[in-house]
C-alpha cells in the first residue's frame, strides 16, 4: 500500500479497520486482524513490503503491536521476514502450491468423512441448500461469505474448530493470489458434493472433493505462471 493511497484503497481499507474494530479488545488483535485481511483481500499484494511505521500509522496503534501481528502472521504462512527487506507478504512457488493442495486432500478428506458418519437431518438440508445457492446465479461481492458458509456446514464445523481452522489457512494462503481473478468460474460441484454428503456417500463424496481439489489446483498452476510468480 506503500505511502501514496487511491481512493479506491482508502475506502476498502477503511471498511476493513472498522469492522476490525467492531471485534478487535486490544491493539495487537486489531493489528493482527487488519493486516490478514489485508493480505488474505489482496489489498496488501504478494511481495509488498510491509512498512511497520506505515501500517502503524494507519491502522492507529504502536509499532509493537504491529510487529507481534507480522510474526503471528509469518507462522500462519502469510508473512515472510527477509533479512534486507524486513516483512514482505509471502509469494508462492508453484511446487509451494501443489503442496498446500495435498495438505488440503488430506486435511479436507479426514474432516469430510468425520462429518458425514455424523450428518444430521438439519445440516443434511441446510447443505443442500448452501449448495444449490453457490452453483446458482450469484450477486456480487457475497460469494466468499457463501463458500464460507458451505465448508463450515459441510465439515461441521462446530465440532471440528481445528481441522476447520487449517482448511481456511490453507485455502487463505492461496486465495490471495486469485483477487479478482474467476478461477473457480464454471465449477459446478457444490450441489453434488452436498447431495453425496448429505445421504451418507462418503466415498463419493470425497471423489468429488479430491476431482474438485484437483482441477481447481491446476488452474491456480495456471495462473501463478501466467503471472510469471513461480520465480
Amino acid at each position: 500500500m506503500g505511502h501514496t493511497h487511491g481512493s479506491a484503497e482508502e475506502a476498502a481499507f477503511a471498511d476493513i479497520l472498522g469492522r476490525a474494530a467492531d471485534g478487535a479488545r486490544t491493539a495487537g488483535q486489531l493489528s493482527y486482524a487488519v493486516i490478514r485481511e489485508c493480505i488474505i483481500t489482496g489489498l496488501l499484494a504478494p511481495g509488498e513490503h510491509l512498512r511497520q511505521e506505515d501500517l502503524a500509522e494507519r491502522i492507529g496503534v504502536s509499532r509493537i503491536p504491529v510487529r507481534t501481528a507480522l510474526m503471528q502472521l509469518e507462522s500462519e504462512g502469510l508473512v515472510s521476514f527477509n533479512p534486507h527487506r524486513g516483512a514482505v507478504v509471502r509469494t508462492l512457488t508453484v511446487e509451494q502450491v501443489r503442496e498446500i493442495y495435498q495438505l488440503r486432500e488430506l486435511v479436507e478428506a479426514h474432516a469430510l468423512r468425520k462429518s458425514i458418519a455424523r450428518m444430521t437431518s438439519a445440516r443434511a438440508a441446510r447443505l443442500r441448500e448452501l449448495g444449490e445457492t453457490l452453483d446458482g446465479p450469484h450477486e456480487r461481492g457475497t460469494l466468499h461469505e457463501q463458500r464460507t458458509a458451505f465448508y463450515r456446514e459441510l465439515y461441521d464445523a462446530a465440532d471440528n474448530p481445528f481441522a476447520i481452522g487449517i482448511i481456511e489457512d490453507l485455502r487463505n494462503v492461496v486465495n490471495r493470489y486469485l483477487v479478482g481473478r474467476h478461477v473457480a468460474h464454471g465449477l459446478r460441484y457444490h450441489r453434488e458434493l452436498a447431495r453425496l454428503a448429505a445421504r451418507g456417500d462418503a466415498d463419493g463424496a470425497e471423489r468429488v472433493l479430491r476431482d474438485y481439489l484437483a482441477e481447481y489446483r491446476r488452474r491456480v498452476v495456471e495462473t501463478l505462471a501466467d503471472q510469471g510468480e513461480e520465480a
